[in-house]
């Protein structure tokens, strides 16, 4: 089997409560030990993606930060989409102007408030998650040359993420509720030529899998940008726009989705024609 996997974590993977299904893992197990290879696309950083990396024993390569990135198990970053410096330097003066936390994020490490809330994993990592004064993100971005990803996290930023045009800055905004990950919503923003569809198609041809059967999985509209390199699958409890944009809609994530999917198209080969 030459299956390529590309999978989300939250709310696809994981269930809703955050935990990592045994049917689920039990899948992907099966599907690798067949040949498939299985790769996480994630909304998450390296940090907080490499706890689930390696409960699933994973050696391959992660796409993080919504594609933004993509890293060796190790850390060691293959690829990187920049955002422009002058964009850069933008959103720095916006995002600090704002009572919200924030994180700027580089290929190395992230930069966050210096009053965020760093008690609980992965932000408590200070090799990943640096809390940082304002005046000194400038050289900590590199004249903001480095930046891939900036974040907010903090309680109705609705009106924010709404009132600024992030497309006529040449940017992706994304929106996220409250959830297991954290209990505050957070936005997040990156260049236009960075999303996990990018991001999986390089990584893809970089292992030499560019003709390689695809199924991809996730339940947000950074997610939906991997359907079109083969199989998309959605869970029940994604979007109606991502579910309109799969090819088949899985069970819940609390239902296994993973399993399901994986059941019907790579171990029973189930076609979308």
């Amino acid at each position: 089997m030459s299956f390529f996997i590309a999978c989300d974590i939250d709310h696809t993977l994981l269930s809703d409560s955050g935990e990592l299904l045994s049917q689920n893992v039990e899948a992907l197990h099966r599907a690798i030990s067949q040949g498939a290879t299985v790769v996480l696309a994630t909304a998450r950083s390296y940090a907080g993606a490499k706890p689930i990396h390696d409960a699933l024993k994973l050696e391959t390569p992660i796409v993080v930060s919504n594609g933004t990135l993509v890293c060796e198990p190790d850390g060691l970053v293959l690829k990187a989409y920049a955002i422009d410096p002058h964009i850069a330097e933008i959103l720095v003066n916006l995002y600090t102007e704002t009572p919200h936390h924030w994180s700027f994020r580089t290929s190395e490490r992230a930069y966050i408030h210096p009053s965020f809330e760093t008690k609980n994993s992965p932000f408590a990592d200070q090799k990943h998650y640096l809390p940082t004064e304002r005046e000194r993100l400038e050289d900590a971005t590199k004249g903001y040359s480095s930046l891939i990803t900036a974040s907010l996290f903090g309680q109705g930023m609705r009106p924010f993420f709404d009132r600024h045009s992030w497309e006529s800055m040449n940017l992706v905004a994304d929106f996220y509720p409250p959830s297991h990950y954290t209990h505050l919503e957070t936005m997040s923003t990156m260049c236009q030529k960075a999303s996990k569809g990018n991001a999986v198609d390089w990584l893809r041809n970089y292992l030499g899998l560019a003709n390689a059967p695809t199924l991809c999985l996730g339940d947000s509209v950074a997610d939906a940008t991997m359907f079109s390199l083969g199989i998309g699958v959605a869970p029940a409890n994604a979007s109606d726009i991502v579910r309109a944009q799969a090819h088949w809609v899985a069970p819940h994530c609390d239902e296994g989705s993973v399993a399901a999917a994986l059941e019907r198209f790579v171990f029973q080969g189930v076609s979308t024609q």
